[in-house]
Parts: C-alpha cells; sequence; structure tokens
C-alpha cells in the first residue's frame, strides 16, 4: 500500500534543502564561490620568482578584500533564502511505493527508482527526500497529522531507500507512466533518443552556451601557447634588471605591467579548464538523460534513474548552441541537452529548436505566476537532470 502526502511549499521552506546538508558539503559549496580568486596564482608565482615583493604583498591584500566581499556577499544570499526563495504554486504529492518514489502535481510527475534517491534526511519541522545534493522535496511536517505519521513517512521512505540499494528495482515501465498520466491527450512533437556525453554537459555547465565556437574548452596544447608570451617578457625582465641594477626604471615596469596581463589571461584559461574538468568528473554522479518525448504542453524524459514529465511553464530557456539544443531548468541548471547529432540535419535542427521555442513562449504567457524553486532547482522533474 503507498504511504503519501500532500503539501505546498512556502518560500521558508526551500531554506531546509540547504540546513539539511552536511557541514562539508556546505564549506565545499562556499570553497566554490572562492575559486575563482585563483586565477591570481601565476601573477604570484611571477612576483615570486623577480623578487617583487612589495607587488606580491598587494596582490595578496586585493585577493584577501575579494575574498572578504565574496564571503559577504555568500552569506548575505544564504541568508535571504528563506525570504526570496522562488516556489512552485499549488499541491504537490509525493507516494512512496516499492519500486520507486512517485511525485505529482500540476506542473509534472517523475517516478524515481529508489536506489537512484540519494539520502532521507528528518528535521525538526520538515521532511527532506534528496534525489540530488542540492535538489529534494521539502515537506513540511505541519502536512502531516500528527509527529507519530510523519517519523512513521520517514521510517517507510528510509526504508525502501535501504532495501532499494540492496536489491535495486527493475527499470520503470514508460508505458505505465505514460498512460497513468494521460500522456496521449497531447500532440507529440517528436520523440528522440541518443547517448548521453558527459563532455557536452560540461562543456555547458562549465563553458556556458556556445553559439560560433568562439568560447570553446581550453586545451592542454592551448594553455601551453598562453605561456610562450609571459615566458618572453619574462627573461626580458631578467635582462631589463641585470642591465639597470636595482634602479627602478619605466621600461622595466612597462614590461612588468604586460607580463601580468599575458599571466592573468593564462590564468582566466586556466581556470576555466580547471572548471570543466571539475564538472566533469562531477558528472560521474549524474545519471543524464538519453530518451526524450516532446509534446506541446511539455517534456518527458527516461533513463536509468526513472521517468519524469515537466510541463513547459517551468522550464526556463531553451538556447541554441554548436552542439545541442538545450533546455534550461532555471538558469543555470540544465534541464536537457539534446546533441544535434541525433537530427540528420540542419533543418530539421532549426525546426525543432523554434518549435520548442514556441511551446515555451506560449507557456510563459498562459502561465505568468509560475515560478521555479531557486534552490531545489525544479525536483519534480525529471530525476535525470
Amino acid at each position: 500500500m503507498a504511504v503519501e502526502v500532500t503539501y505546498e511549499n512556502k518560500p521558508e521552506d526551500i531554506a531546509a534543502i540547504l540546513h539539511g546538508l552536511p557541514w562539508k558539503d556546505r564549506f565545499q559549496d562556499y570553497l566554490r564561490t572562492l575559486k575563482i580568486l585563483m586565477i591570481v596564482w601565476p601573477l604570484a608565482v611571477q612576483f615570486t620568482i623577480l623578487g617583487e615583493w612589495f607587488f606580491l604583498a598587494c596582490l595578496g591584500g586585493v585577493v584577501v578584500f575579494c575574498a572578504l566581499l565574496l564571503s559577504i556577499l555568500y552569506w548575505r544570499a544564504l541568508s535571504r533564502v528563506s525570504k526570496n526563495a522562488k516556489v512552485i504554486p499549488g499541491k504537490q504529492t509525493v507516494r512512496l511505493l516499492d519500486d520507486y518514489l512517485e511525485t505529482a502535481t500540476e506542473r509534472g510527475a517523475s517516478r524515481r527508482r529508489w536506489n537512484k534517491v540519494a539520502r532521507v534526511h528528518d528535521m525538526p519541522d520538515y521532511v527532506a527526500l534528496y534525489v540530488q545534493k542540492l535538489r529534494a522535496f521539502v515537506i513540511p511536517k505541519r502536512y502531516f497529522s500528527s509527529a507519530d505519521e510523519a517519523a512513521a513517512f520517514v521510517a517507510k521512505a528510509q526504508s525502501l531507500r535501504a532495501a532499494g540499494l540492496e536489491n535495486p528495482s527493475p527499470m520503470l515501465d514508460w508505458e505505465a507512466f505514460r498512460q497513468a498520466n494521460q500522456l496521449d491527450q497531447y500532440q507529440l512533437i517528436e520523440h528522440l533518443k541518443w547517448e548521453a556525453d558527459p563532455k557536452l554537459y560540461a562543456r555547458l555547465a562549465a563553458m556556458g552556451i556556445d553559439v560560433d565556437g568562439k568560447n570553446p574548452v581550453p586545451t592542454r596544447w592551448s594553455l601551453f601557447k598562453q605561456l610562450v608570451w609571459p615566458f618572453i617578457l619574462t627573461m626580458m625582465l631578467f635582462g631589463l634588471r641585470f642591465q639597470l641594477g636595482s634602479e627602478p626604471h619605466l621600461m622595466y615596469y612597462l614590461v612588468l605591467t604586460l607580463t601580468s596581463f599575458f599571466l592573468l589571461i593564462f590564468g582566466l584559461q586556466w581556470h576555466s579548464r580547471s572548471q570543466y574538468l571539475t564538472e566533469l568528473a562531477a558528472q560521474d554522479s549524474y545519471s543524464r538523460p538519453d530518451e526524450a518525448w516532446f509534446y506541446d504542453e511539455g517534456i518527458a524524459t527516461a533513463n536509468e534513474e526513472g521517468l519524469g514529465f515537466s510541463r513547459w511553464s517551468v522550464l526556463d530557456q531553451v538556447s541554441d548552441d554548436r552542439e545541442a539544443i538545450v533546455i534550461y531548468d532555471t538558469m543555470p541548471f540544465i534541464y536537457l541537452a539534446i546533441p544535434k547529432a541525433v537530427l540528420p540535419d540542419a533543418e530539421r535542427q532549426s525546426v525543432l529548436l523554434e518549435r520548442l521555442q514556441q511551446c515555451l513562449d506560449i507557456a510563459h504567457d498562459r502561465h505568468e505566476e509560475i515560478v521555479l524553486a531557486e534552490v531545489t532547482d525544479n525536483p519534480y522533474q525529471s530525476p535525470s537532470t
């Protein structure tokens, strides 16, 4: 027999997702905010080699100031989550079934196998079912009739998850999901199946949309070439210092400034590649969609984690990338990346892109009051994103 609860979220409920995170994850998230400061490490190396201690101290001061500023902005944004978080209006229902976790709302539905539920967390005022690190169904305990009922719900979810991890349930049936959500009543625009590419998702997450190929991921060779001019200029600096001695000279500082500029560009490129490699490693923890049905009312997706359907009104943007048609859940979170290689020609790619953008525009014109939860990132959507 299924155990279920129906609830509505308020903005303050969304903060429970962050409160339920382990301190290690919170600290790592904070450090990611400061990672951008690493772009100056080539300058620090240069000043150390040249013995420019004054400039090194100034650089350190700038880094400390920026770190404090970023920290203030980070914690300020974190403190405002409970006030500014946007929530999906309407009731949401979560059902605990033997083979999967099911969710249903007016805006979408999903079924997720229990072995793909990341964590069940019990808090004083909430029950959080984490489907990913920062994606969860936050159920306020005020919607349970008693504390005992809430405790029983948590115990059931934990038991089903443990059983699912020990004996994973079979792949979920698309036909049963389609019929249960009455998807046949909608017009099917396109059905596509492909092999998910972790490198594509990592590039999109790290570099953003690249329409014309002018924003590629830096390669080792490109980074090496970025160092050619700084190396030559650094040799010039040593030569100028040897000729001029310890006396300050305008030419020396002009070359030092130019070298620092090139090294800063190198630092930015190094940071971009580092971000890409970090995102690529993180793709191992995701099971991206490899099949989708595009309807005039929404998108249904399937993969090994489960099945999902999201209406266009809860999606944010359809973008054209040189390798894929990219659909965003809420910026910058990627809902789906459709490789253009699965479409045989440029005309079909263009037609599909325009149709999807049209569906999104129509849905947002029709449902202007609908907004996404910024932290939960549309939790009831396909478990594959």
